[in-house]
């Protein structure tokens, strides 16, 4: 890289993607939004216009950087169409795909939802796959970065579901034909009409790229709307045991490694369990303590048993709870049981909010 070129990336990082702006200062600090806006994009005119006397003076495009990114695939994940034009005017190929990545799949990881709706519209395929078989709802699904792009992905591919590929001989996990046939029932017992629908809704987007799907992906397509609606969680739970293909296991691990797991079956950890996401279809059992950060889901069917549990949320129990110490932190979720909660010691800071059928605890802590 020449130092032109060390330049262009400088400048195509700090352009702004007001992100900040549009997910917090709007919701939390709307009387300061329309200034701070009008500052950013100002900020941002600043650095088109240096970042279009780099171009015009002839620093070339063709380049990656340290990280093994083009310019276009740096320029994606800033959401922001202004910048993709000026890298288009002056010979960018904002379709062109670089090794594992394409530009439409980078801007899906990143949440960049303006860059997502624009390169469709220039001509990129929305059921595009990387050469390593990710699609870009996939890489939308996947990542932590991207709330809104999963919605507009699946508002964009429904009109086109006719164009998925023909449904396997075999199928395996989740099968729309199965699935289908269940969701027409009556919502179950314990489950309201309202949450019955909402996952069918989303079932509906879960099967927009394929006829089935595995329970990784069913997962990911419901887990940020189930983590504050037991019901809908118990729902998901239900549809899995109705509808999947494989029948549950009882299955035994030293660690869950990957940062969001299903397990359809009774699951053992024999070790400390950090809980990225995690749903369990049976009973948890953890011969550790368990701790799940703030926003990561840890759903179970049946009876969850641990040493201790220090929970931010979102946990929900269908069965009982069983540690020798519970510590609830943070109001922003819940720790939700349907049967008994039951621990030596239940420590509850910040108006966490604790529920259960039935509490058997020896001393409770309100902090």
């Amino acid at each position: 890289m020449t130092e032109q070129q060390y330049e262009l990336t400088r400048l195509i990082r700090q352009v702004q993607s007001h992100r900040h702006l549009e997910d917090h200062v709007q919701i939390y600090e709307a009387d300061s939004f329309d200034e701070r806006l009008a500052k950013e994009r100002g900020e941002n005119e600043v650095t088109l216009g240096k970042l279009r006397q780099l171009l015009a003076g002839g620093v070339s495009l063709d380049f990656v950087d340290q990280n093994h990114h083009t310019p276009v695939l740096l320029a994606v994940t800033q959401n922001n169409v202004e910048l993709l034009l000026l890298l288009k005017e002056y010979g960018a190929d904002l379709l062109a795909p670089y090794h594992y990545d394409t530009p439409l799949h980078r801007a899906a990881e990143f949440g960049a939802d303006r860059v997502v709706r624009f390169l469709i519209e220039q001509g990129a395929d929305p059921r595009g796959l990387t050469p390593g078989g990710q699609s870009v709802l996939g890489a939308a699904r996947t990542s932590r970065h991207s709330r809104k792009v999963p919605a507009l992905l699946v508002e964009l591919l429904l009109p086109t579901k006719s164009q998925r590929p023909p449904p396997p001989k075999k199928p395996k996990g989740l099968s729309e034909e199965k699935v289908l046939r269940y969701l027409e029932g009556a919502a179950p017992p314990g489950v309201s009409a309202a949450s019955w629908q909402k996952l069918r809704r989303i079932m509906d987007a879960v099967f927009v790229e394929a006829h089935c799907v595995s329970l990784d992906a069913f997962f990911e397509g419901i887990e940020e709307q189930a983590a504050m609606n037991p019901d809908l969680v118990f729902a998901g739970i239900g549809l899995i045991q109705a509808a999947v293909a494989e029948a549950p296991k009882d299955k035994k691990v030293k660690k869950v490694s990957k940062s969001s797991y299903i397990h359809h079956g009774n699951l053992e950890v024999d070790g400390k369990l950090p809980v990225n996401s995690l749903m369990v279809t049976g009973h948890l059992t953890v011969r550790g303590p368990v701790d799940n950060l703030q926003g990561r889901s840890l759903f179970v069917g049946g009876d969850f048993t641990c040493e201790t549990l220090k929970s931010q949320g979102p946990v929900i129990i269908g069965g009982n709870l069983e540690a020798t110490h519970v510590q609830a932190q943070y109001n922003d979720y819940a720790l939700e049981v349907r049967g008994t909660l039951r621990a030596a010691k239940l420590v509850v800071e910040d108006k966490h909010v604790v529920t259960a059928g039935r509490f058997e605890v020896q001393e409770r802590v309100d902090a």
